[in-house]
This record gives structure tokens, sequence and C-alpha cells, in this order.
């Protein structure tokens, strides 16, 4: 190993240190509770250490979302495994994104919060995002059951796989987002959060049919 690529691969250890060390703080503080210099002191460095690796702490909020996308998609990527048409799948990986909230209820949170970000304050390019979106996200899984469905004549074909599979992953996470907000309501009005989430992807797959 040549000394470029090993001080590349000693950076990105040290990176994914930190990634690591925000992952404990956000999720035991809280985003808006935690700073840079907790983070600094967990991941037993100096902020300006810090700040060599990570613009701001938005810019570390993306990748710790980042991280929990990435593992969503594995989670996905099972549900959507095996036998079964195209929307027999969707159903399977909403429901995996589900049991993911409540598996990862820290890591589910840190990806809705993404809407939150200022672009400007993370050191991410388009192509970063086209790259997590496209290749890291459930979004990819979505996109490639859709065409299958599709070409099942299950799914309609007079809107793009790309724009179906982006409404669906918004509306599973929207539905996330309000089961797991308005849980004192939701009991109130004498609704399960099952129940919802039954009738949302009944609702959304019959949508989408041809």
């Amino acid at each position: 190993m040549g000394i470029a690529e090993r001080k590349e691969r000693e950076k990105q250890q040290r990176k994914d240190e930190i990634i690591l060390a925000a992952e404990k703080v956000f999720f035991s503080k809280g985003y808006d509770q935690s700073t840079m210099d907790d983070i600094a002191e967990e991941a037993e460095l100096s902020k300006g250490t810090l700040y060599l690796y990570f613009k701001s702490k938005d810019d570390l909020h993306m990748a710790v979302a980042r991280k929990a996308i990435i593992l969503l998609k594995s989670v996905t990527t099972k549900a959507a495994a095996g036998a079964g048409n195209a929307v027999e799948k969707l159903g399977r990986m909403g429901w995996a994104c589900v049991e993911f909230s409540r598996k990862y209820p820290d890591h589910i949170k840190s990806i809705m919060a993404l809407e939150n970000l200022e672009i400007e304050d993370i050191n991410y390019s388009a192509r970063d995002v086209q790259e997590m979106i496209f290749k890291e996200s459930t979004v990819e899984n979505v996109i490639q059951v859709v065409e299958q469905g599709v070409q099942e004549h299950l799914i309609r074909s007079d809107i793009p796989a790309v724009l179906v599979a982006h409404t669906l992953w918004m509306s599973v996470i929207s539905v996330i987002r309000f089961v797991t907000m308005k849980a004192d309501l939701l009991e109130m009005l004498e609704l399960t959060p099952d129940k919802i989430f039954e009738s949302h992807f009944e609702l959304v797959l019959n949508g989408i049919r041809s």
C-alpha cells in the first residue's frame, strides 16, 4: 500500500469515527440541542480538527442521515427480494419502512429531518445528492420494482417510473412522520398506526395500478 493510499484510508477512518460520534450525540441529545463542541468531545478531537472534515453541524447531520439511508435500503432490498409481483413487492417494501421506523426510530428521524437542512450549509454537490438518492437510497429499489410492474402490466405506464418512485417514497415517509408525531391524536380518534398504514398502502398502491 502506497503512502497516498494509506493516508486516504486513515482520512476515511477518521471521518467514519466522527460520523459515529455525531450519531451518538444527535441520538442522545437531539439534533437541536447538540453542538459541534459536543461532537468534538465525543470524538476526542479538537473542534478545529472536526471542521477539517465537516463544515457545519448540518453537514454532519447529512452524513448521519446518509448512513441511515443506506441502512434502510438494505432493509427494503431484502423486502423486495423473493417471489411476488411488483405491487406485492412495493407493499412489502412499504411495511419494511414502517418496521424500520419502529426498530430504528432515531435513524428514521434523521432521514425525515433532511428537509430542514439548508443546502448552502452542507458540503454536498448536485452529483453527491444524485448519488445518494439514485444509488444509495430506497428510491433506486422502488424505481426498479415500478419498472417491473409496468412490464407486468400491473402498474400504469403513463407516468415515468422515477416520478412514481419518488411519489411513493415521499408518501410513505410523510405518513410515518405523521403517525410518529401524532400518536396521541390517533389514540384520541381511536385510530391505530397499523390501520393508518394499511389504509395508506391500499389507497396508494391502487392509485398506481394500470
